[in-house]
């Protein structure tokens, strides 16, 4: 995936321009992109992504329908202005922005699905393999201990980087050591 810039249309109609592609309007139809999107709402704003699915409940036996209507609400509430900054870059990561909502002060999405926290907190199997990556196991080692595949050890090493803010395995272990995270 490249960066890219999302705005509203006069009507409400959220866009997409990816750079180095057209412009296109968000539709139902993107699921790839969409359920990208939804895992990343899950795992770094697990309560906006929360939120917006008990939002979008009545929609839940058409799931495709939900989906869309619960990402193009989360852009339209923090990525919605046309303003050349690109709001997600190649990496998954949200760049949001402050805009404009005639329901401020109203919403029962106000601090959750708006301007919603990131989660830095690790979960128990990113710890597990974050403990054996400190510990100084392989990438193939943790995954046949923990049954789980290669990618899904990268994706658990980076995910827990992104939620601690750091950059590399040295990193990580100055900051296990220095929290205490794997000493009694």
């Amino acid at each position: 995936m490249r960066a890219i810039e999302f705005y509203m249309t006069p009507k409400g109609e959220v866009m997409l321009k990816e750079e180095g592609k057209p412009e296109h309007q968000l539709k139902e139809t993107d699921y790839d992109f969409i359920s990208s999107f939804l895992a990343v709402l899950e795992e770094f704003y697990p309560e906006a992504h929360k939120k917006l699915m008990e939002e979008y409940a009545r929609s839940e036996k058409r799931r495709t329908y939900r989906d869309f209507l619960a990402v193009r609400r989360f852009v339209k509430c923090n990525m919605g202005n046309y303003d050349n900054t690109l709001d997600l870059d190649e990496n998954w990561n949200f760049k949001f922005e402050f805009v404009s909502c005639p329901l401020r002060g109203e919403c029962t999405g106000q601090g959750v699905i708006c301007s919603p926290k990131f989660n830095s907190k690790l979960s128990e199997r990113q710890l597990d393999v974050m403990k054996m990556c400190y510990d100084g196991k392989s990438d193939e080692e943790i995954a046949e201990e923990l049954y789980i595949t290669l990618d899904t050890v990268k994706n658990h090493r980076k995910n827990s980087f992104r939620k601690l803010s750091i950059h590399s395995m040295a990193d990580f272990i100055r900051y296990a050591n220095r929290n205490n995270l794997f000493n009694p």
